[in-house]
């Protein structure tokens, strides 16, 4: 999959250093709230045949990203991470991240399909959590930041975005709302690879896009392994409605 780079308007240096600073220091912002999920149960025996340590590490970086670009964060998995929890906090995010199963799943009451991401809750049988769940929770309010941690959730079909209320456009600024996904069957290793250039790009005030761009550089244990994101290339993630939208200084 090709990276797209976006050409850019320079900007006063002032206001790229002031912009700069505040990446800097990134104190959590009250109201800026963040909800990270990480699906344990399913990835260790009796529900696969080995126990996954990456969940739990992809847990832990993804709050300390999240704390670091602003967010008053929690952290969830196992049975603290449910269908009913997740959809009482998704009111209130401003960013969101979710590692777990996912896919295109049928839902038996509207006859169709949407995307979507199994719970943790402890056992091996999860309910999902629809795109459609979330998007009459958030009310299409938009989302500075998900990441979407899951297989086919970065695919053109997702319907993940516009349930956070994120455009499915690709442009160097709309807002400060970035949607990251992964494409058809990705596994732990190589997103938990991307994820860690992801974050660490981010948190030395790197746009959303160009933190994309970095961490799809290099090799990775399959061949087959993408990312797609949507939203404004020029965002830094951080939380709340006034993303700077650009550095000179990069």
């Amino acid at each position: 999959m090709s990276l797209e780079r976006w050409w850019r308007p320079c900007i006063p240096l002032l206001i790229a250093c002031l912009a700069l600073s505040t990446l800097a220091v990134g104190p959590a912002e009250a109201g800026y709230q963040a909800s990270v999920y990480s699906n344990e149960s399913a990835f260790r025996p009796p529900c696969v045949g080995f126990t996954d340590s990456l969940p739990a590490k992809m847990l832990a970086a993804a709050k300390s990203a999240y704390a670091r670009l602003g967010y008053t964060t929690g952290a969830y998995t196992t049975t603290s991470f449910t269908r009913s929890s997740v959809l009482s906090r998704t009111v209130n995010d401003w960013g969101f991240y979710v590692h777990s199963h996912g896919d295109y799943y049928w839902h038996s009451g509207d006859q169709r399909r949407y995307s979507g991401f199994r719970e943790d809750g402890g056992d091996c049988s999860q309910a999902v959590v629809y795109s459609k769940d979330i998007a009459a929770k958030r009310a299409g309010r938009p989302t500075n930041l998900v990441v979407i941690s899951t297989c086919y959730n970065g695919d053109s079909y997702t319907t993940l975005p516009a349930a956070f209320g994120i455009a499915k456009t690709k442009v160097a600024w709309n807002g400060p709302v970035f949607f990251l996904g992964y494409l058809g069957e990705a596994y732990d290793n190589d997103e938990w690879t991307f994820e860690q250039r992801f974050w660490d790009a981010l948190a030395k005030g790197r746009h959303a896009g160009q933190a994309f761009d970095i961490a799809g550089l290099g090799s990775f244990t399959h061949a087959s392994f993408g990312a797609d994101w949507w939203g404004s290339y020029d965002s830094f993630g951080l939380a709340g409605p006034y993303d700077p939208p650009c550095t000179a200084c990069q």
